[in-house]
């Protein structure tokens, strides 16, 4: 969940690509609230292992208009 700004998809897509490649940009879900203030973005990603995860969830932590990420 996030602030629906300008940029905010370009931000996220920059950071799942760099942690779960070009392919998690294919199965990618975004649904606003009802007033368009937020924006909840869900990408199917193929991981790894545990270590890549707690990274992708860091970067995406560090995102300012992140609010949630699960």
């Amino acid at each position: 969940m996030a602030r629906a700004e300008a940029g905010l998809r370009a931000q996220l897509d920059s950071i799942v690509e760099r942690h779960a490649g070009t392919d998690a940009l294919q199965n990618v879900s975004e649904r606003s609230s009802a007033n368009a203030n937020f924006v909840g973005v869900t990408y199917l990603i193929q991981a790894r292992d545990e270590a890549q995860i707690a990274a992708l969830f860091e970067d995406l932590k560090q995102c300012r208009n992140v609010l949630l990420v699960i």
